[in-house]
């Protein structure tokens, strides 16, 4: 029963405090052969990193609306007006630069007589203030391509290093091919993020030489990243401060319930004390502050 309780409390904690804090939506526009490099927010430049072995025609990150978001559950379309972060080819083999979110790749067995389109770069984020935050995410929608060996990965930088976070599954689908559907991701940040004023996030694309290139290659939008405000010198449910959330603490809770004004015993933050709050002082009833 306890472990229920726990599991309830760790859904309503990232139901009911969570928030946003920091975003990034790439603004508008087709504005085809923008690199990222050239994109400034009010959060600031994006920058872009070689992580491995790049060929003389290797692929890009750009930002524009040469890959348009469509809205998750649709299929991208090209050159529209809400812009992504996006990876694509430069002007190669009398293909103009920036098709949207698809990468050339070079003949296996030919490289050097044609093009080489190897590519491995990661493009990072600017630093992300988590400050005062705890328990914190990362959510954005994203199309995805390739193969085993052309893949994107989301890092994640802690102010010191970097370190890979996910691997996002690939978005296929025939009816959208070769733009790919527009798809949610989330994934909970190690704790090293918590209360830390220079975070970052990254996506790194590889793909090789082979000849074996599925498009989409990858683009992504709508970042968010949420987390809970950390509270200051205060141990949730611990209502008369002896450092243990005991029974004590519940005949106090009990005291407060049906509170709807300024109530003490109020763990969720929507000014009412109720079966939502009696849930996560249930979840963490026997143990010690931290």
């Amino acid at each position: 029963m306890k472990l229920l309780y726990t599991l309830l409390t760790v859904l309503l904690s990232q139901t009911l405090f969570a928030q946003v804090f920091w975003s990034e939506t790439f603004g508008t526009g087709c504005n085809q052969g923008q690199l990222a490099t050239a994109f400034t927010s009010l959060n600031g430049s994006w920058t872009v990193t070689s992580t491995g072995a790049n060929a003389g025609s290797a692929n890009v990150w750009y930002v524009g609306a040469t890959e348009n978001n469509t809205g998750v559950g649709n299929c991208s379309t090209v050159c529209g007006t809400n812009a992504t972060l996006h990876l694509g080819n430069i002007d190669v083999s009398f293909i103009s630069a920036d098709q949207g979110a698809a990468y050339y790749e070079g003949l296996a067995g030919f490289c050097g007589l044609l093009p080489c389109g190897a590519t491995d770069k990661r493009v990072e984020s600017p630093s992300i203030s988590c400050m005062g935050k705890e328990n914190i995410s990362v959510s954005f929608s994203y199309i995805e391509g390739g193969n085993a060996i052309d893949n994107a990965t989301v890092w994640f930088y802690d102010g010191t290093s970097w370190s890979q976070l996910a691997d996002p599954a690939k978005t296929f689908s025939g009816i959208c091919s070769p733009q790919g559907v527009w798809t949610n991701f989330t994934a909970i940040l190690p704790a090293s993020a918590d209360d830390n004023p220079n975070v970052k996030i990254g996506f790194r694309w590889i793909n090789n030489d082979d000849g074996d290139a599925t498009d989409p290659s990858f683009a992504v939008d709508d970042i968010q990243f949420s987390g809970d405000d950390i509270a200051s010198g205060e141990c949730l449910g611990d209502f008369n401060y002896d450092g243990f959330i005991n029974a004590a603490d519940l005949l106090l809770f009990l005291g407060n319930f049906g509170c709807s004004s300024d109530c003490f015993a109020d763990l969720t933050g929507d000014d009412a004390v109720n079966a939502a709050d009696m849930l996560i002082l249930l979840g963490i009833f026997g143990t010690e502050c931290p």
